[in-house]
């Protein structure tokens, strides 16, 4: 019994024979707004670019925009659910009713992996 623990125990610290150059590039997430100046009553999209090292993601399970402005409680926090358009751009679109700091983070799920990173922007 001893046995087996010792080998599974050198099997997780080596990692399972598992070498660096096999480990998947990270996903990544570029986030902008369309139009990039935001005035509060105007339509605008919340756009996501997905890639992964060199390749465009459009087979991600989820793109979702975690969004409030700056001195809001968590349970003002709005979920946005994207839609895919190509090339690895998920899209929402979301008209702002007042002025002031904004964060949004990104949730992603792609190809295994879950990334969430956080922007912040000014609505007019």
């Amino acid at each position: 019994m001893k046995k087996w623990i010792i080998i599974l125990l050198i099997m997780a610290l080596s990692g399972c024979g598992v070498k660096e150059d096999e480990l998947p590039e990270l996903i990544e997430v570029k986030f902008r707004t369309n139009p990039e100046e935001i005035k509060i009553n105007e339509e605008v999209q919340l756009v996501a670019t997905v890639v992964q090292g060199k390749e465009q993601v459009d087979d991600a399970s989820k793109v979702q925009f975690e969004l409030w402005k700056e001195g809001t409680s968590e349970d003002q926090h709005l979920k946005l659910s994207t839609k895919h358009q190509k090339d690895g751009i998920y899209i929402v679109k979301y008209t702002f009713e007042e002025p002031g700091k904004y964060y949004i983070i990104s949730h992603t799920t792609a190809r295994g992996l879950h990334v969430m990173p956080k922007n912040e922007f000014i609505v007019k």
